[in-house]
């Protein structure tokens, strides 16, 4: 029998709190254009096409879980990943997603053939 590795319990509450971070399609959306570079928030505001606070309240919640960072010049707030590797994950269950609407899309097209043929 394999022994199991043994995972501190705290790691499974900060994968929560990550999680629980990114289970908006706006934040979802955020975190894409971030994985292009660094954006001011003008940029994310326009193209997001939410309200300054809008904005505000969902940077906040990711700065607070440590997956993006900010910094000041001048007038500007620039927005950045606070870690890189975030993209990579999130890229990972996007694969996991489209293989799962493969799997369904093809599930209901055999459904309409089996349908098809009873009547």
């Amino acid at each position: 029998m394999k022994k199991q590795k043994k995972t501190n319990p705290t790691i499974y509450e900060l994968q929560a709190e990550i999680c629980g971070a990114l289970a908006h399609p706006v934040r979802l959306h955020l975190l894409e254009l971030l994985t292009e570079g660094e954006k001011n928030c003008t940029e994310l505001i326009e193209t997001l096409k939410i309200s300054k606070a809008n904005l505000s309240q969902h940077l906040t919640l990711m700065k607070s879980v440590g997956i993006v960072e900010s910094r000041r010049d001048g007038l500007y707030q620039y927005i950045s990943l606070a870690l890189p590797q975030i993209k990579d994950a999130c890229g990972m269950v996007r694969q996991v997603l489209l293989k799962r609407l493969e799997k369904r899309e093809k599930f209901e097209a055999d459904l309409r053939k089996q349908l098809k043929r009873s009547v």
